[in-house]
């Protein structure tokens, strides 16, 4: 019968708390909503630009057997472009994923069988995006001489020179941004989101309510030590991330005042938006349930792991709001595409907006009262 007292107050103790038990259900759901729409199958949705400087009949075959993969699994859309320095401009910028040069005499080369070659030139940043452009673009080069279309010449199947625009990135240093990004996360959410709901709970912040402390005086103080603490914390994750994965910083001082700015910008907005969501939350319960829910909606929609022009469209609106994808497409702007600074600088104009908004409204929301 103590048990049975027990199990009882244990059961209605959960039974008042019904955003807990809803999670039990919500979570998964978000799971498999969120996962199964970021880390999909097979690449789909590419941007790949396509430049002409041969309009004879073998480079229209070739552009036609790229149209059936566009039509067909729908690798990449083709964008028209026109010329090479247009086409290396739009990758830099993050328009395309790469683009296909069919040179001058290609139709020629290929009709006399002389070594005819096509350019894939790729953002080498996204290795996955890169290898399935790679993948799609030979099988088109290939389909150009189909026994059905060619029964009387010779098949000669040209080559695709793939070219990468920016130094080589492996897989591990490719996911220093990610590792850093989900640093400054996980110490917002315990420096601010936990540690303003255990001060509820705790009675901490009965005792603010005696003393003149405004609302903005709370709410800057914690920030404050809220990014000391996660400033520290990232600091110390991309210095590591850097020397084990052999990586380095371009684009001189500004580069790093560039990398400066976006850890910054970044934990200030995100220090901000867990004050937002917690800060009139008295459960640490609760507030694990949002971490997990907040981390789910934040990190796999940001492109850290799977190119976001894949994601379908509801998945890639929300990517374009999330300040963790801008975080890490400044990061890799900076430390990948040869300190890009005009690209990083359009992010971070961002995160500098989202940390302002984020701040005025968690300094208006903050309750001040029991």
């Amino acid at each position: 019968m103590r048990a049975l007292a027990v199990f009882e107050r244990d059961l209605r103790r959960m039974l008042r708390n019904p955003m807990t038990l809803a999670s039990s259900v919500l979570m998964p759901l978000l799971y498999l909503l969120i996962l199964g729409n970021s880390l999909q199958g097979p690449i789909h949705d590419l941007l790949l630009g396509v430049v002409l400087e041969d309009r004879g009949a073998e480079s229209r075959a070739f552009v036609g057997t790229l149209r059936a993969v566009e039509a067909g699994p729908r690798t990449f859309h083709l964008v028209a472009m026109t010329s090479a320095d247009d086409a290396i401009g739009a990758v830099r910028r993050g328009d395309i994923s790469g683009f296909v040069l069919v040179p001058r005499h290609f139709s020629s080369d290929v009709e006399r069988g002389a070594g005819a070659s096509v350019g894939l030139y790729v953002d080498n940043v996204d290795g996955v995006a890169a290898g399935a452009l790679s993948a799609g673009v030979t099988g088109a080069l290939s389909g150009i001489h189909s026994p059905i279309v060619r029964l009387e010449r010779r098949a000669i199947t040209p080559q695709l020179r793939t070219e990468e625009i920016y130094p080589r990135v492996d897989y591990d240093t490719s996911l220093v941004p990610a590792v850093v990004v989900m640093a400054i996360f996980m110490s917002s959410m315990v420096a601010g989101g936990f540690s303003l709901v255990m001060d509820r709970f705790l009675g901490v912040h009965e005792s603010y309510l005696s003393t003149p402390l405004r609302r903005i005086d709370l709410a800057l103080g914690m920030l404050g030590s809220g990014t000391v603490l996660t400033m520290g914390a990232s600091t110390l994750v991309l210095i590591i991330g850097m020397v084990a994965t052999g990586g380095t910083v371009h684009g001189g001082v500004l580069g790093y005042v560039a990398l400066l700015a976006v850890q910054l910008l970044t934990t200030l907005g995100l220090l901000a938006m867990m004050m937002v969501v917690l800060g009139r939350t008295a459960q640490p319960r609760l507030a694990g349930v949002i971490n997990g829910f907040l981390n789910v909606i934040l990190f796999f929609p940001s492109g850290a792991l799977y190119p976001i022009a894949s994601f379908p469209p509801w998945l890639r609106a929300l990517a374009v709001v999330d300040p963790e994808s801008h975080a890490i497409a400044a990061l890799k702007a900076v430390l990948f595409r040869n300190g890009d600074l005009a690209v990083a600088g359009q992010h971070i104009l961002f995160l500098a907006g989202f940390a302002v908004v984020m701040l005025g409204i968690a300094t208006t929301t903050m309750k001040r009262t029991l």
